[in-house]
């Protein structure tokens, strides 16, 4: 299942001066690389849990035959406005971490879903255990910089925490 995610929240899903003590780096130097490394982290989070950190609009096109579809991105508020097609949906949406989609019975086809998924607005509207996970692999991405042969991937952390939040897959 494909899906595109369009922001909502503008900040950025971490605090820079949280990221710098947890890196040990005084000074603002290295700021903007940090800031780079950091957003790098978050997305890198996102998709490895397939969440949204922050609120977005995920957009997925599903096959409609009148079932429950589990959508590929959450947290999902139970109330938020979900859209098929273009038209605004009355039925339907368990949100929470693992959404699902519940489309009429008559409801056959391709159709477009458009739904709003996301912790908040900021930094401190994500569970700290992924603020955690951001920051830690920051300060991986930070210590192995230009090293070609550093192993690549998530630290171990982040992927400890990121795997808590992944829908077991069957």
């Amino acid at each position: 299942m494909r899906y595109t995610r369009t922001p909502i929240a503008t900040a950025d899903p971490f605090d820079l001066n949280a990221v710098k003590n947890h890196v040990r780096v005084d000074g603002t130097h290295d700021d903007a690389a940090l800031a780079m490394m950091a957003r790098a982290a978050a997305r890198e989070i996102e998709a490895h849990s397939e969440l949204a950190l922050l609120r977005q609009l995920i957009t997925v096109t599903v096959e409609a035959e009148g079932e429950a579809i589990p959508l590929p991105c959450g947290p999902a508020l139970s109330d938020a406005t979900v859209t098929v097609d273009g038209l605004p949906l009355v039925t339907g949406l368990t949100g929470g971490r693992y959404p699902v989609l519940h489309l009429p019975d008559d409801m056959r086809g391709a159709a477009v879903v458009v739904y709003e998924a996301g912790f908040g607005d900021t930094a401190d509207s994500i569970p700290a255990d992924l603020q955690l996970a951001i920051m830690d692999q920051t300060l991986r991405t930070y210590d192995v910089r230009g090293d070609a042969e550093a192993a690549q991937g998530l630290s171990l952390a982040a992927s400890r925490i990121a795997a808590r939040y992944r829908r077991v897959a069957v």
